[in-house]
């Protein structure tokens, strides 16, 4: 597992070519692929466009003949194409996303300690939803319940997101606040801008049999391509995990 600001990056090969460095997310719900790495290998239009959160066309999407991940293969995917420039500036940024949900059948285990990434065929154990979780088979990102000061709800599993515990803004006035509410850097993301404010929360934070310990909740109606805010669970927290991922089963494991 290499990384670029706290997101977990792979390496992948596109038609035979690369390797370009991909951020491995599962909080996308498609791959994405750099506009100028898309004209580079000359890929092929396929004349859809993906769907924006609130309506409208997005960007248009590519035909990939295969991709490779180690010795994972993918063949005839779909992936959006668009630049990615405004979002990772740094010299030698990833050159696209991989969406986590393109590798179904495969145990997909994020190491964030080990700072490792495998793929094995199989499958989870039924969930506990103690350490082991399912989400809804209609869902393509991952989701964990989430006990915040003994307020429940569902959270976005985010690899793509470098931050902690993210909840929708009405969160803010709900949840028990050890201090006021502070204004932070707004996030970008393909569906606009969106305000971000932090707080301490008074009370215990716990996911499944694990307490979570942060400085602050960030509270934010950022979304990755829903249309209500799900808030997130990032970088800050899940690298204290080894993260397993069963897209297939709709399973969710997390190992302290």
């Amino acid at each position: 597992m290499e990384s670029f600001g706290g997101r977990p990056v792979v390496e992948v090969s596109i038609n035979g070519k690369g390797p370009y460095d991909f951020i491995l997310d599962t909080g996308a719900n498609i791959t994405v692929v750099d506009a100028a790495l898309s004209q580079e290998l000359q890929l092929s239009s396929s004349g859809v466009s993906t769907a924006l959160v609130g309506g409208g066309a997005g960007p248009q999407t590519v035909n990939i003949s295969e991709m490779r991940v180690g010795e994972a293969q993918l063949h005839d995917m779909m992936a959006a194409a668009m630049p990615l420039g405004g979002f990772f500036k740094d010299q030698g940024a990833p050159r696209g996303v991989l969406s986590a949900a393109m590798l179904p059948g495969y145990l997909l285990t994020f190491d964030y300690p080990g700072k490792q990434i495998t793929l094995v065929t199989g499958e989870l154990p039924r969930a506990d939803e103690q350490s082991i979780f399912s989400y809804p088979s209609g869902e393509v990102i991952p989701t964990l319940p989430i006990k915040v000061a003994g307020i429940e709800t569902r959270i976005h599993v985010d690899t793509g997101a470098p931050f902690g515990i993210t909840l929708p803004m009405k969160f803010a006035k709900q949840v028990p606040l050890a201090a006021e509410p502070k204004e932070a850097k707004p996030v970008r993301t393909p569906q606009g801008e969106f305000p971000v404010s932090t707080a301490p929360v008074k009370g215990e934070i716990r996911i499944g049999k694990y307490i979570i310990v942060i400085d602050d909740v960030r509270f934010s109606d950022v979304n990755p391509g829903h249309s209500a805010p799900t808030g997130q669970v990032g970088g800050d927290v899940l690298q204290h995990f080894a993260v397993t991922l069963d897209s297939k089963n709709h399973r969710i494991r997390l190992a302290q």
